[in-house]
């Protein structure tokens, strides 16, 4: 199986596990193109996995300046096979407070993150939110996409049967191309589960909102997921 199959994998596990991502993404793209100025935008994408949200802005804004981050390093290896050489791929670990030193360099248009968050416990996440900031120029923004289940949202729930998500793992682990990559990612995360920290919008508000940020607002909804976007004043 090659990687861009891995990759393809992903796409339909995540369709059924984040129904709402695709839209998520589509309207991330949106919010891209119509409020960075000019054809090349530089955008750096958080926890950005195997590389869809960076493809399909390429797809809309084949001139964007992309620098994707994740930790994780089966989905690092998935990314560096299906995005172009112009994305620039970068492994660091949101919890720990360097890691904008790998970055190429700050001034993005914009920087966004979907569904890539939440694992982040909430002092850490409030830090996070006023780096982010500083990464931004004057004008540009900050969005973030996640569960944010405020009271009147409505959840939605997968069915049940078969656990598609630890079989796509299990079988990730016995391929000879991510095998290995597999067993880095349990020796960096070990058993420890995901901190899975769903705050409401309103604490993602009050979080983006205390940076160098104009008003943090909701820009959308779908159930229980939310998109919370901050615009840096020019």
């Amino acid at each position: 199986m090659t990687l861009g199959d891995w990759h393809d994998r992903w796409e339909r596990l995540m369709a059924r596990y984040q129904p709402g991502r695709e839209r998520a993404i589509e309207r991330m793209i949106d919010l891209v193109a119509s409020h960075c100025d000019g054809p090349a935008p530089r955008v750096l994408d958080l926890g950005g996995g195997t590389g869809t949200l960076c493809a399909r802005l390429l797809e809309r804004l084949p001139a964007a300046e992309i620098t994707l981050v994740d930790l994780d390093p089966v989905m690092l290896t998935i990314a560096g096979a299906s995005l172009p050489p112009s994305v620039r791929v970068v492994r660091a670990d949101l919890r720990d407070p360097d890691w904008v030193t790998r970055l190429p360099s700050g001034g993005y248009d914009a920087v966004l993150a979907v569904m890539a968050l939440h694992y982040l416990p909430p002092g850490r996440l409030t830090e996070l939110y006023a780096e982010l900031a500083g990464l931004v120029r004057a004008g540009g923004l900050v969005a973030t996409v996640d569960d944010m289940p405020d009271e009147d949202a409505v959840a939605t729930t997968s069915d049940g049967g078969e656990d598609p998500w630890s079989t796509w793992w299990e079988q990730a682990a016995a391929d000879p191309v991510l095998g290995p990559a597999v067993v880095e990612r349990a020796r960096l995360f070990g058993d420890a589960p995901s901190a899975e920290w769903h705050p409401p919008a309103a604490w993602h508000l009050r979080a983006l909102g205390a940076g160098p940020v104009e008003k943090a607002v909701v820009a959308w909804r779908n159930g229980i997921q939310a998109a919370v976007v901050a615009f840096k004043p020019r």
